[in-house]
Parts: C-alpha cells; sequence; structure tokens
C-alpha cells in the first residue's frame, strides 16, 4: 500500500530538494509502506537523507484511489506519484511548495 503524509519540513541549504534558497517545504509525502507508522519511519529517513526534517504532520493517510477520483490538478499528481510509487517501491514527493514560491504566491494575492 501506500501512504500520504501531508506535512511541512525543514530544507537544508544544500538539500538536493533546495532548488530556491528556502528554509522549508510544504507537501505530500508518497511513501509505499504496509502501515502508517513504517510509512513515517521510512519518510523520516528519506528526509534525513535529503538534508530535510519534518516540522510538522497534519495528515497521514493511506492512498485509496476512489478517494482521489475528481479531475483536479493535486489528484492527477497524487494518482500518478501513487503509481510510481507502487511500481518502485520508492519514495515520492507530491503537491510540494517551497517558502519562496508560497511568499511569491502571497504577494501575488496582495
Amino acid at each position: 500500500s501506500v501512504w500520504l503524509i501531508h506535512h511541512k519540513a525543514s530544507i537544508d541549504t544544500y538539500s538536493p530538494m533546495n532548488l530556491d534558497g528556502s528554509t522549508f517545504m510544504i507537501g505530500i509525502g508518497v511513501v509505499p509502506a504496509t502501515d502508517m507508522k513504517q510509512a513515517i519511519e521510512i519518510f523520516d529517513a528519506y528526509l534525513q537523507e535529503q538534508q530535510m526534517q519534518v516540522l510538522e504532520i497534519w495528515k497521514c493517510e493511506q492512498y485509496l484511489p476512489k478517494n482521489f477520483a475528481q479531475p483536479t490538478m493535486e489528484n492527477r499528481e497524487i494518482n500518478e506519484v501513487a503509481a510510481q510509487a507502487l511500481d518502485t517501491g520508492e519514495v515520492f514527493y507530491a503537491c510540494a511548495i517551497s517558502s519562496e514560491a508560497l511568499d511569491c504566491t502571497e504577494n501575488d494575492d496582495e
């Protein structure tokens, strides 16, 4: 099975995930695992490899395709990445936004 971990994570300056000088990212970790506890452990190890650290988890849910049937951009991305995670057994990121990009979208709203 695949688990979706909705979270905020700090990101080191030298992280391979840090493309814009951000201090954190918000996104969904897509983690193949047998249960939630294992998913969180695997995701934590993945983040450490990326020089990142969980700051907050607000939702952890098992991926069920029927819950992502609405044709939204976010659902399409989650469905694609969940299929990749199932096929490869690897952790993926979905719907991620960096703190720098978040600042830009907030400034656009003003």
